[in-house]
């Protein structure tokens, strides 16, 4: 960075303070390690408040100096190139999207404090039990985090919980369509309840019910 802007100010000093994470660099295109990824990245910044979540200028820092080979390997630019529009899928993972929200998701190192942050559930033996049931499906965390009331941790968790239970306890999979359908009845509900005002076992109750509806 420096060979390129020369003496410029191009940088600051951060109050948040990172300490060396090796991250697991991708074996393959189907092998990317997110679930160890996202165990070093929320451990190390667990304690960092969703306002500094949401500074572009870490992120962007972070996917072009501290993790820069990490990110070319994940997010290989080249690959991009021989997309319809590939300045949007680069800005999307190296830099930040306009809307906070699913910059979050879509931003190659903030994606995965995020997916710690919503998944991450201190009163488990494994905190991070729920974060691997996450990760188990690309479809579970798309479907899941890039809606509305992926915010409300609670609901998530919720979400997640019941996912394991029914599929690791149970032994009954949950497939892409009755997950999506599961989906679209939380936003339904958010449009009829205040769904921050309920807590984490009711989000359960009304959950499980409807899953257990939808897989009947």
């Amino acid at each position: 960075m420096a060979e390129y802007f020369g003496t410029e100010g191009w940088h600051f000093p951060s109050k948040i303070r990172i300490e060396e994470i090796d991250l697991h660099m991708p074996a393959s295109s189907t092998v990317h390690y997110d679930l160890e990824n996202t165990k070093k990245v929320y451990a190390a910044l667990k304690d960092m408040t969703l306002a500094q979540a949401c500074d572009e200028r870490m992120w962007v820092y972070l996917s072009h100096q501290t993790f820069w080979n990490y990110m070319r390997k994940r997010w290989s630019v080249e690959t991009y190139l021989k997309k319809d529009k590939p300045e949007e899928a680069i800005k999307e993972r190296y830099f930040f999207m306009s809307n906070k929200g699913r910059a979050l998701v879509r931003h190659g190192i903030a994606r995965l404090w995020w997916y710690g942050h919503v998944s991450y559930d201190e009163t488990r033996t494994d905190p991070f039990e729920l974060t691997a049931v996450l990760l188990s499906k690309l479809d579970i965390a798309q479907s899941l985090l890039e809606r509305v009331f992926s915010g409300n941790r609670d609901i998530t968790r919720a979400v997640l919980a019941i996912l394991y239970q029914k599929e690791k306890v149970e032994q009954i999979p949950v497939t892409r369509n009755v997950f999506r359908s599961l989906m679209m009845y939380i936003n339904q509900l958010g449009g009829v309840t205040i769904l921050d005002a309920l807590d984490r076992a009711e989000l359960e109750k009304l959950i499980g019910a409807k899953l257990n509806a939808l897989l009947a």
